[in-house]
């Protein structure tokens, strides 16, 4: 049986990401959801990588939460895998009207991502400090 909720978390790395279900719909619940799961998890501001090749489709509202100030502030930087046409068009949608104040890019594959987001690690430590799992 498959977990009809994306799995969220934190790779050695200090990355979080986040993968969704094969044909997700994306709504602002599970934007919600995904938010919860990420403050459980970290800290402070990390990177933060996507699986979006599964995402059949994403709610207007959804984009619009993940472009919030309160949670755009946990996030240095996001890149978004996609390997059709259609999550590139609409990855490209919402990086055009509810782009994030972060860097953001779009791949087609996960080592590329990886690299690119490096750089968004905090200096000090390399690594994301871990949240309150309490």
């Amino acid at each position: 049986m498959v977990d009809p909720d994306p799995k969220v978390w934190q790779g050695k790395d200090g990355i979080l990401r986040v993968q969704y279900p094969q044909d997700f719909n994306l709504t602002l619940e599970v934007m919600e959801l995904v938010h919860r799961k990420r403050l459980e998890l970290m800290a402070t501001p990390c990177p933060l990588l996507i699986y979006a090749d599964t995402v059949a489709s994403a709610e207007y509202e959804a984009q619009q939460f993940a472009s919030r100030e309160d949670v755009a502030e946990l996030i240095t930087g996001m890149g978004i895998i996609v390997r059709s046409v259609f999550t590139r068009a609409m990855s490209e949608i919402f990086m055009r009207f509810h782009r994030p104040p972060y860097p953001t890019r779009i791949f087609k594959e996960e080592q590329p991502a990886l690299e690119w987001l490096t750089q968004f690690l905090p200096r000090d430590s390399g690594a994301c400090d871990a949240g309150d799992a309490s």
